[in-house]
């Protein structure tokens, strides 16, 4: 009897006081708190409160895959382009140009390497009956010049002091002579000798060496008297060079 009065005369006594240590520990730290208030259970005669563990702090609150990162397999990566690139326009196939056209072939043009007459005089039209020098005419030339037989002097313009003639046969212009103080000299391309008095312009022609003009200078009027090949190809043109080198001043 007495055991009990004692016991309950000491809880009215710590009741107080268990109440204001739980209001400080509340204030106190969470594990000093827990103990203050597990002591004043006992005081009171209550069962021991069941342990839990103390509250984690946000440095322990960390989840599994925070605390160990795995790195992300390379599996588990897209295999197809984003939808951006798979809409990007391809390129248009550029069109290929139109080959341009090639100025069209003359009839009779020769190939390229065959030398071809720069500037020369247009032979005189024909006449009808075309009239050659007479001997006497010829002669009074200031130049000589051995004709086969079917071929014509003609002489065709005139100018002062200049003159032009036309060795023909059967209507065509087998060679031409200027006589006059300055000619076109040279007409053709081609090797310049100097030889006999006169200058000749010599083209290749496989093996051969074919003269295709020659010109002559004086001191005395006309000053130049120049001959050229107008027969450009075949037996005429060979005939026309024969004619031309026998061309002399007087």
């Amino acid at each position: 009897m007495k055991a009990a009065f004692a016991v309950a005369a000491l809880s009215l006594i710590v009741a107080p006081a268990a109440l204001f240590a739980t209001s400080a520990a509340a204030q106190q730290d969470p594990a000093e708190r827990a103990r203050i208030e597990e002591l004043t259970r006992r005081l009171n005669g209550a069962m021991p409160a069941p342990q839990t563990p103390p509250p984690t702090t946000p440095q322990t609150a960390r989840t599994p895959a925070q605390a160990a990162p795995q790195a992300v397999p390379q599996t588990a990566r897209r295999a197809t382009p984003p939808a951006a690139a798979q809409a990007a326009p391809q390129p248009r196939s550029q069109p290929t140009p139109a080959p341009r056209p090639q100025p069209p072939k003359i009839a009779g043009q020769a190939p390229l390497g065959t030398p071809r007459p720069q500037a020369v005089l247009p032979a005189p039209p024909s006449a009808p009956n075309p009239q050659g020098l007479s001997g006497a005419q010829q002669a009074a030339l200031p130049f000589s010049v051995d004709l086969p037989p079917g071929f014509l002097l003609i002489e065709g313009r005139t100018a002062p002091g200049a003159h032009v003639y036309s060795a023909r046969k059967a209507g065509k212009t087998y060679l031409m002579i200027y006589t006059g103080p300055s000619s076109q000299f040279p007409i053709y391309d081609g090797e310049q000798v100097t030889a006999g008095g006169r200058i000749s312009v010599v083209v290749p022609e496989g093996a051969r060496r074919i003269a295709m003009e020659h010109l002559f200078q004086r001191s005395a009027k006309p000053a130049e008297i120049h001959v050229w090949v107008m027969a450009q190809d075949g037996a005429d043109r060979d005939e026309a060079e024969r004619i031309a080198q026998t061309v002399d001043p007087k």
